[in-house]
């Protein structure tokens, strides 16, 4: 059932013993989410905590500073920024069918909880969890603001990225008094980049793949080459990828396939204004948004290429 802010707040003020599920390969949106969520809650004198599927990036365990740790058993589970329950990874097969509230903006999206709190314009989840808390009259502090900026950072790109609104930069203002190192952030998020990362760059660079007067742009990530580096990187570092591609000039679709099992390649894919990636990804029976958007297609790389490629070629109109 979809309901509103203000049911969602009455809801988490009724409800006690809150497990609150992140998706797997966590961003700072979910994560931002999760523990800012987690934060008020405890403030409210419920009990709270936080579950993914896979690890914090280091440079993101800021994100979990003042959170009380409690032992309880839970009663009501809620996800952020989780699109569809497989989302969930290992976790789906556990919580799955007994989330309580999903909290999201995905406007390509399917109904798996009792209750879904949904805005598909909000630039990131941070964004309603902003509101709950102002419905909540729950105040905020500065490590729930420095969470909340994080999600509004990650999903908009530093407000760099279309999805962002004049509310968003309402919001980051309002966060902003609250005196966290904002600078800080941003340079963990966008610029800083390990020795390791900067040599796995260069080859994806150098391995790229372009096609239709280099409007399309394909990066592969095998588990060859993700095994070559796994020493020198961590694991978010190959999860933050996607955005490469569109950085290059005149490329409108920017595709990175990653392969999660032998024969299973996960689709990041992200897009120029012109074109939906959501759209694409959707007939691969995933989804997004409309400049960035997944799917996971099965087979080997070439037969993935294979089946992506008309469908990106077609976006872009230049036939098969």
């Amino acid at each position: 059932m979809l309901i509103n802010v203000e049911r969602a707040a009455r809801m988490l003020k009724e409800y006690d013993y809150y497990l609150i599920l992140s998706h797997a390969n966590p961003d700072g949106d979910t994560l931002g989410c999760a523990y800012a969520l987690c934060a008020l809650l405890q403030k409210a004198g419920k009990f709270a905590k936080c579950l993914c599927a896979d690890e914090i990036a280091p440079r993101m365990k800021y994100l979990t500073t003042g959170i009380q740790p409690q032992e309880f058993e839970h009663q009501t589970i809620v996800s952020v920024d989780v699109a569809d329950r497989k989302l969930l990874g290992k976790l789906n097969e556990v919580y799955g069918d007994e989330v309580f509230l999903a909290i999201d903006h995905h406007r390509s999206r399917t109904e798996f909880a009792e209750f879904t709190y949904v805005e598909p314009d909000a630039a990131a989840a941070c964004e309603l969890i902003y509101e709950i808390a102002q419905v909540m009259q729950i105040p905020l502090d500065e490590q729930i603001a420095t969470c909340l900026y994080t999600g509004l950072a990650t999903d908009t790109g530093c407000f760099r990225f279309s999805n962002t609104t004049p509310r968003t930069h309402f919001i980051a203002s309002k966060l902003m008094e609250y005196g966290f190192p904002y600078e800080d952030i941003n340079y963990r998020l966008f610029d800083m980049k390990s020795k390791g990362r900067v040599r796995l760059e260069q080859e994806i660079f150098e391995k790229m793949e372009f096609y239709c007067d280099d409007k399309i742009a394909i990066v592969c990530l095998t588990n060859e080459l993700m095994e070559r580096h796994k020493n020198s990187v961590d694991a978010e570092d190959f999860n933050g990828l996607a955005g490469m591609p569109r950085r290059i000039e005149g490329v409108e679709i920017g595709v990175t396939i990653k392969q999660k099992e032998e024969k299973v390649f996960k689709i990041s894919v992200r897009s120029s204004e012109e074109i939906n990636a959501s759209e694409i990804c959707e007939k691969f029976d995933g989804g997004g948004h409309a400049r960035a958007a997944g799917c996971t297609i099965e087979g080997t790389l070439e037969e993935v290429k294979a089946k992506m490629l008309p469908e990106l070629k077609r976006a872009v109109g230049c036939g098969e």
